[in-house]
C-alpha cells in the first residue's frame, strides 16, 4: 500500500490511466457519466493509495486537533434496520447526548456497507478527521474476506475503537449478557408453572438461555416451538409465527420473545386470534423499549439499561484516549426482571392472596 500521506488526484488518475478529468467525475458522481469498467478502475486506484479527497484547506490545517474530538458511529447491516427501532434510537440518542455533553463532535454516523466505497472509506476513516470510532452490531459485518479486509485497515488507521452488543478483533465491547437475560425470562415463566413455553428467536446466546433453562429444570426441548425471526421483518414475522404457534397441538402455554418488538406483534396477532393474554398463554420478553409499559397487557420483560449502554461506551472511549490509546477492558451490563401483566404473575399473586 502506498505510504504517502497526501496523494493527488492526477496520482490517482495515472495509476487508473485515466484522465484527471475522469477520478473528478468519479469522486463527485458526475457531472459526466463513466464507463462502469472505468469506474472501477478508478475506485481500484483510490483504495489501493489510500486517496483521501480534501474537502477543504481550513480543516486541513486545524488537523489533529480538530480530529481528536472527532468520532465516527458506524452499525452492521442496513438491512437489520437500526434507525427504525426503538431500542436502536434509545442506543443512538444516549451516544449523541453523551458526545455533545463531553463536547465531542459525532463527525458521521453511517451503516457498514457504506465503507466498502473506498471514496467514503478514505474520505471519513482517517486521522485527519476522525481520533475514534463506535461499531453498533459489529458481529453482523464479519464472515467474509472483504468486510474483514475493512476491519483491518479501520484497526490500522483508528486507534480508539469501541463495540457496543458484540465483540470483535479483541476491540473493548459494552453489551448485556444475552444468554443470562434469557434465562431471567424462562426462569420467571417456570416459576409460573409453564412448561411447554415457545420461543421467537434470534439464534444468538437468548437461544443458549432458553435451552439452559429448560435442561435445569428438566423440561423437554422441542425443536418445533423455536421460531427464528427475520431481523430485518421483525413485527411481520414474528406476527406470523405467533400465528403458527397457536395452531401446535399441544398449545403452548407461553411464548418468551427475543426482543420487545417480536412480543408486541406476539400479542396483536393473540388478539386477533381470540386468545386472552396472560389468561391462555403468557409473554415475556427481553429489552424493555418505552412502549413495553403502554400496550395492554403491559409487557413483562428483561430491562436492558440503554442508556447505560452508550454512556459506557462514550466513557471507555474517553478513557483510552486519557491512556494514550490503551485498550480498556469490556463492560457487561446488568439487567432486570420487569414484572407487568402479560406474564399472568399478577393474577397469581392476587389469586394467592383472597
Amino acid at each position: 500500500m502506498n505510504k504517502k500521506s497526501n496523494i493527488t488526484q492526477k496520482e490517482v488518475a495515472e495509476y487508473a490511466g485515466v484522465s484527471r478529468g475522469v477520478v473528478s467525475y468519479v469522486i463527485n458522481n458526475g457531472p459526466r457519466d463513466v464507463a462502469t469498467d472505468t469506474r472501477e478502475r478508478v475506485l481500484n486506484a483510490i483504495k489501493d493509495l489510500g486517496y483521501r479527497p480534501n474537502k477543504n484547506a481550513q480543516r486541513l490545517k486545524l488537523g489533529a486537533a480538530q480530529a481528536s474530538k472527532s468520532l465516527g458511529i458506524v452499525a452492521g447491516g442496513q438491512s437489520f434496520n437500526v434507525l427504525e427501532r426503538p431500542y436502536y434510537n434509545t442506543i443512538m440518542a444516549g451516544l449523541f447526548e453523551e458526545a455533545h455533553r463531553l463536547n465531542h463532535d459525532v463527525r458521521f454516523f453511517s451503516f457498514f456497507d457504506a465503507l466498502l466505497d473506498p471514496i467514503f472509506f478514505n474520505r471519513n476513516i482517517h486521522a485527519d478527521e476522525i481520533s475514534s470510532l463506535i461499531l453498533i452490531l459489529p458481529g453482523m459485518i464479519t464472515g467474509n474476506p472483504e468486510t474483514e479486509a475493512i476491519l483491518d485497515k479501520i484497526a490500522e488507521r483508528i486507534d480508539n475503537v469501541v463495540c457496543l452488543e458484540e465483540p470483535i478483533k479483541n476491540w473493548p465491547t459494552v453489551f448485556f449478557d444475552r444468554a443470562k437475560a434469557a434465562k431471567q425470562a424462562m426462569e420467571h415463566l417456570i416459576q409460573l408453572g409453564h412448561q411447554r413455553i415457545a420461543f421467537l428467536a434470534i439464534h444468538d446466546a437468548r437461544l443458549t438461555g432458553y435451552r439452559q433453562s429448560l435442561m435445569d429444570h428438566n423440561l423437554p426441548y422441542d425443536e418445533n416451538l423455536i421460531l427464528t425471526i427475520n431481523p430485518s421483518q421483525v413485527l411481520a414475522s414474528a406476527y406470523q409465527l405467533t400465528l403458527d404457534i397457536t395452531h401446535h397441538q399441544p398449545r403452548p402455554t407461553a411464548i418468551f420473545c427475543a426482543n420487545d418488538e417480536s412480543a408486541i406483534s406476539a400479542l396483536a396477532a393473540l388478539r386477533d386470534q381470540g386468545i386472552k393474554v396472560p389468561e391462555e398463554i403468557a409473554v415475556v420478553s427481553i429489552d424493555n423499549i418505552g412502549f413495553s409499559a403502554m400496550i395492554r397487557p403491559s409487557l413483562t420483560t428483561i430491562d436492558v439499561p440503554k442508556r447505560r449502554m452508550a454512556t459506557y461506551a462514550m466513557q471507555i472511549m474517553m478513557l483510552q484516549k486519557q491512556f494514550n490509546n490503551q485498550q480498556a477492558a469490556s463492560i457487561v451490563l446488568p439487567t432486570e426482571l420487569i414484572i407487568r401483566e402479560s406474564c399472568g404473575a399478577k393474577l397469581v399473586n392476587s389469586g394467592s392472596s383472597n
